[in-house]
């Protein structure tokens, strides 16, 4: 029986994992940041990153009366674009899928935009559940938002994987006790996900299948 077929779920992280965001994200966020009069550039915007966007303001130092009006800001200037899956993404899911994989989501994503984007994309039918920032009171890398998403999927955390793109993501996941795999992307690089010891680095998810085929969990 292939590895694979012993994990009974994969949850995913959403921006940089099955999204490609960082141009459309970090132009967004350059434009907050000029609206009150904080010029960084990309080096800057990644040394103050985070999925939880509030840690980042208060790295930059925008202040909490501040915050709503900067989030306003950031989803017009997002929206007024488009993200793009990456190539593999509706691959990926659908040998999944066929693989009788449960599929979750769990992404630092409010949900009306990770919402819209999903349908845009077609990929409501993979996910059985969907976990967005307004869901629970603790970000990532706290545990609370994959706790939440392999309670809803009725999952045991040893029997799943979590896949992102930044420390946060696997620190989470490794504090639930899921086999975490760790991809390189705009918003997290290798040598930065290699200071939160995942158990896998793929250089994108398009690996995850023949990887997971390898690997025993």
């Amino acid at each position: 029986m292939s590895p694979l077929i012993k994990a009974t779920g994969v949850l995913f992280d959403w921006d940089g994992t099955l999204l490609n965001s960082f141009r459309l994200s970090y132009r967004s966020s350059i434009k907050v940041l000029q609206h009150f009069g904080i010029k960084i550039d990309q080096k800057r915007f990644l040394e103050t990153y985070s999925p939880n966007w509030y840690d980042s303001y208060k790295k930059l130092g925008l202040s909490p009366e501040q915050w709503d009006n900067a989030d306003r800001i950031w989803r017009k200037n997002y929206l007024s674009g488009t993200a793009e899956l990456f190539p593999f993404t509706h691959s990926l899911l659908t040998k999944l899928k066929d693989a009788d994989l449960k599929i979750g989501l769990v992404t630092s994503g409010d949900r009306g935009r990770v919402s819209q984007e999903i349908k845009v994309f077609d990929l409501e039918k993979y996910f059985a559940v969907i976990v967005c920032s307004e869901d629970t009171l603790l970000k990532k890398p706290h545990p609370e938002p994959l706790s939440y998403a392999l309670q809803k999927l009725s999952l045991h955390a040893k029997s799943t994987v979590y896949v992102g793109d930044r420390p946060e993501d696997i620190v989470m996941g490794k504090s639930v006790g899921s086999y975490t795999v760790g991809v390189e992307s705009d918003y997290g690089s290798r040598s930065l996900l290699e200071q939160a010891c995942p158990d896998l680095i793929l250089p994108d998810a398009s690996h995850l299948i023949e990887a997971l085929e390898l690997k025993s969990l």
